[in-house]
């Protein structure tokens, strides 16, 4: 549901915000008038509550027609798959297309970050931006200039980037909004959402790490000319990084349990919401309560998904990671995560030296090999840890202030909960924090709509097809990494056709997972069926023998791990989680980009 406020309306569309003025008692004729024809989709139907014009669902939810949208508007699954509150998609969505558009601006790409929710589900565009001026229009000397920002990313992260993000994170982390006036509170918000503002402007940058990736694999498949050309993206994997670290982590306490009876018995035995209690009876484990508290002060500052403030995270439920101790203790030593890195860097390091031996004849094509892997090396490492920094510990501590601001609404009357805070809209917390003013009705009618939205699978697109576009930064995000351009579908029902994400073929039970809640499930060999994966999933690769994502291109996070780990995977299929069953026999082809289902439940 959307609100509109009585005075003042400003709504993302078409790429232009909108401002219409709308007095309480002209409801009947809102939904005809044109400038508010986005604000009531068909099936939607408007009330006024506490103030608020609210858009609530009727008989059911619908979305746009094509003829009712401009241009063209995609389903980001890959990094929000479900329904985001109303404050994760003001402040975090809102901040992130302010920040990548600053980035692309910066880069000289005319390309602006359009982003809409559509029923609580976020929609995105890269569509030309009409205000802004680039320093050259020219292709070739654009994709030279991008180029030359682009070669140079990797070592902006290492030297600029990650060093300023720690302190600013820190300091999040550790300051103590409880000692804060109101005024003071509404100031540490504000601060907060510049941040926001600055950590996607970096982010926006650091999406040029795809260019020198996908120039890297178009430079060796047209002079290596290897029989696999997915073998070329195999070039890019195992260096370490933040998600190896968290990885080995969970490893290493999942041996401590693993290598001690009375601890591998609870683990066995007891829910993962039980456990922690059940640790407390003894000082073993007590002991393993200080190595898991330590742990989470370092990695726990994540999350399910990406976008969501309204998740908690692990530090607040440890449930998932002592889930993933639970999964990790029933491997074998073969299965450490640290191992899986050292076979991907050492299949790196053998086609390096096949490709440098094929090209030794012609030193310039060996430098210019030299100069892209040099260059792409930082790709892994900054698709990774920036989602640690940015994605993950950003947010986390974004929804720690916000559900301080929470507290101080239930304290005045205004919330019933501290997490009903995620309900609201950000001016609706500056107006909060001013002068109180009761929303309980506001966020039950809000919550309301956001269950109802999880019950339906939205549409792909909505509006035009996704165009294609020549600006390599466009087909290094939207196609590489996002997989926003179609693929082919299968005719044949037993076929799930998908991007080849990781090479191999793997025949296994199929499990659907769709949050980390469920990964108990997974049992060695499986084949793990999801949405999107983001770092906080990489330790359920080591207990699974391939994966199939409905999300995400060749540069997806989901194929860079799968390709880390030696699994064969195939993502991009758009229909994986909705066509396969728990229990179906799956052969997974990640060489062809082909799912085959052998046997029903």
């Amino acid at each position: 549901m959307e609100r509109l406020p009585t005075s003042l309306a400003v709504h993302l569309w078409r790429g232009r915000a909108r401002a219409v003025t709308m007095p309480p008692q002209s409801m009947s004729s809102l939904v005809e008038a044109p400038e508010l024809a986005c604000y009531a989709p068909l099936g939607c139907r408007l009330r006024f509550i506490e103030g608020d014009w609210i858009m609530t669902d009727a008989a059911q939810i619908t979305f746009p027609q094509t003829h009712e949208v401009a241009g063209y508007w995609d389903w980001d699954k890959i990094h929000a798959p479900k329904p985001l509150t109303p404050l994760a998609g003001d402040a975090v969505v809102n901040t992130m297309g302010e920040g990548f558009t600053i980035a692309q601006h910066g880069f000289g790409s005319m390309l602006a970050l359009r982003c809409r929710m559509v029923n609580n589900y976020l929609y995105a565009s890269f569509v030309p931006d009409e205000s802004y001026t680039p320093p050259t229009r020219d292709l070739d000397e654009y994709s030279r200039q991008l180029d030359g920002f682009a070669f140079k990313i990797g070592e902006r992260w290492a030297r600029e980037w990650e060093p300023a993000l720690i302190p600013m994170l820190q300091k999040a982390r550790t300051t103590n909004y409880d000692a804060m006036s109101d005024q003071e509170l509404q100031v540490a918000l504000e601060d907060y959402l510049r941040n926001l503002v600055y950590m996607w402007t970096i982010h926006g940058w650091l999406n040029l790490s795809l260019v020198p990736a996908t120039a890297l694999t178009d430079f060796y498949n047209q002079e290596i000319q290897p029989a696999d050309r997915n073998e070329a993206w195999q070039l890019l994997q195992g260096y370490p990084t933040k998600s190896v670290e968290a990885s080995a982590g969970l490893w290493q306490l999942s041996r401590t349990v693993r290598n001690s009876p009375r601890l591998s018995k609870l683990f066995e035995e007891l829910d993962p919401h039980t456990i922690l209690g059940a640790l407390e009876q003894s000082d073993e484990g007590e002991a393993l309560l200080v190595g898991l508290r330590a742990y989470l002060n370092e990695y726990g500052w994540r999350s399910d998904g990406i976008y969501e403030i309204g998740d908690a995270t692990w530090r607040e439920d440890p449930a998932i990671p002592l889930n993933t101790i639970q999964g990790y203790m029933r491997l074998g030593e073969d299965n450490d995560p640290g191992l899986s890195l050292e076979r991907a860097k050492a299949r790196r390091e053998e086609l390096t030296r096949k490709a440098r031996a094929k090209l030794a004849s012609d030193p310039a094509k060996l430098a210019r090999f030299d100069e892209l892997m040099e260059a792409a090396k930082y790709n892994t490492r900054v698709t990774e840890d920036h989602s640690f920094w940015i994605d993950q510990m950003g947010i986390a501590a974004f929804r720690e202030l916000c559900l301080k601001v929470g507290a101080r609404m239930v304290a005045s009357s205004v919330l019933e909960q501290p997490e009903d805070v995620f309900f609201l809209y950000v001016d609706e917390l500056r107006d909060a924090l001013k002068s109180p003013t009761p929303r309980q009705n506001v966020v039950r009618e809000r919550r309301g709509q956001m269950q109802s939205a999880a019950r339906i699978v939205p549409p792909d697109h909505l509006g035009e097809p996704t165009p294609a576009n020549p600006d390599p930064f466009f087909i290094a995000v939207v196609d590489k990494m996002l997989g926003f351009l179609p693929v082919e579908p299968s005719t044949d029902p037993s076929i799930i056709t998908g991007v080849a994400a990781s090479p191999g073929t793997a025949q296994g039970t199929a499990k659907v997972v769709r949050s980390l809640v469920e990964a108990s499930k997974l049992q060695q060999g499986d084949i793990m069926v999801c949405e999107m994966t983001v770092p906080t999933w990489v330790p359920l690769f080591a207990t699974v023998s391939a994966v199939v994502a409905d999300s995400g291109g060749i540069l997806s996070h989901c194929a860079i791990v799968a390709r880390e780990f030696g699994l064969p995977a195939v993502v991009g299929t758009r229909v994986g989680t909705t066509t396969i069953r728990d229990g179906m026999t799956v052969t997974v082809d990640g060489t062809k980009g082909l799912v085959r289902i052998e046997g029903r439940a």
